[in-house]
């Protein structure tokens, strides 16, 4: 059981009426941040993967629709390390899919063979980009194609935190004292990168440029199967995205955890992959502190009640100082590792 009789119900008859399976046992999986992610047996079949997910008015992105079709585009394509898709419930906001056998990586279990199957996929998502079969997919969820664009997302989030940090006085203390300062020096050394390198801050990037991106991509949303291959999970955010993002993104995630030398390899690897997208290296340098600055922000929106929304519907939990404070550390602790970065990676000599 669910525990939500009405879902419970509703997973039960979406797999009958369109899989014809009759589920014996649901499992609530966990892990999910944004939806809930249930392991369904069934009493014929192998088992099945469904995903309940979140809504809300103050979000009106569609989590589920996305990433249905993004999977069922990236099967048509021939990728097999993802889940394939069987069946959504548009009405009631759940879909089944195939149950990807495997065992989640723990942090610091990645290592070089992990690396080189995460780029080999994101090279391999460019090249579906450049093949022209891809024109109807949507952007993924906070592309940004310009410098410009990556400054303003930031100015919003940062809005929205020093509006939550009205009574939080270490969260006050932290956005003034230490993310504003480097927030203008990020910025200032950004606009200095970019002149030098001829990029220009407030033109987008060309289409031909552009490549797919599952948005929140790394080992914390793969499983390592039996023949050690990794599955990719996760594709609430895929679409149309930025390079340089994809790749700061992914070494700068904090359940990565990366040390220096792999976060250098998944950039040489990422520059190898896209040879035609001219200025990457410069541009990756450029925004690299930019989409730090916006991870900083992420992890502090435990202080947001949206976020709170969104936590209580995957797992049930609630706001707490504990875990507001826990969110604060792993900020300062991002921050941190930023400004380290910024002398040392990516691509420095």
């Amino acid at each position: 059981m669910t525990h939500d009789p009405d879902l419970d119900r509703n997973i039960r008859e979406m797999l009958f009426r369109d899989l014809n399976r009759k589920a014996r046992t649901l499992q609530q999986l966990k892990g999910g941040r944004n939806s809930r992610v249930f392991r369904v047996d069934c009493e014929d079949g192998p088992a099945v993967a469904v995903k309940a997910y979140f809504k809300s008015t103050h979000d009106p992105r569609d989590r589920m629709g996305c990433e249905f079709r993004a999977l069922q585009f990236l099967r048509s394509e021939g990728l097999r390390e993802i889940p394939m898709p069987l069946a959504m419930d548009a009405a009631h906001g759940i879909a089944a899919y195939e149950f990807a056998a495997g065992q989640p990586l723990r942090p610091g279990e990645a290592g070089e063979a992990e690396i080189d199957q995460a780029v080999a996929f994101l090279r391999t998502l460019k090249a579906i980009a450049d093949s022209g079969r891809a024109g109807d997919l949507p952007a993924a969820s906070e592309a940004c194609f310009s410098i410009a664009a990556i400054l303003e997302n930031l100015d919003s989030r940062f809005r929205r935190l020093e509006e939550a940090s009205a009574g939080q006085t270490e969260l006050a203390d932290f956005l003034r004292n230490e993310i504003l300062p480097f927030r203008k020096l990020a910025v200032q050394q950004c606009r200095d990168l970019c002149r030098q390198s001829g990029i220009a801050t407030d033109t987008e990037i060309p289409l031909s440029q552009w490549t797919l991106s599952p948005s929140d991509f790394g080992f914390h949303n793969a499983l390592r199967g039996a023949d050690g291959r990794l599955v990719f999970l996760d594709f609430e955010y895929f679409g149309w995205d930025d390079p340089a993002k994809t790749v700061a993104d992914f070494c700068l995630h904090p359940a990565m955890q990366l040390p220096a030398a792999l976060r250098q390899r998944v950039f040489t690897g990422m520059m190898a992959a896209f040879p035609g997208v001219p200025n990457l290296p410069h541009r990756v340098r450029a925004v690299y502190p930019l989409f730090g600055l916006k991870w900083c922000a992420i992890l502090l929106n435990e202080f947001t009640l949206d976020h709170l929304a969104r936590r209580c519907f995957a797992d049930g939990s609630a706001k707490t100082t504990r875990s507001q404070n826990a969110q604060l550390e792993k900020a300062r602790h991002m921050l941190a590792q930023v400004k380290n970065d910024c002398h040392d990676f990516p691509g420095h000599p």
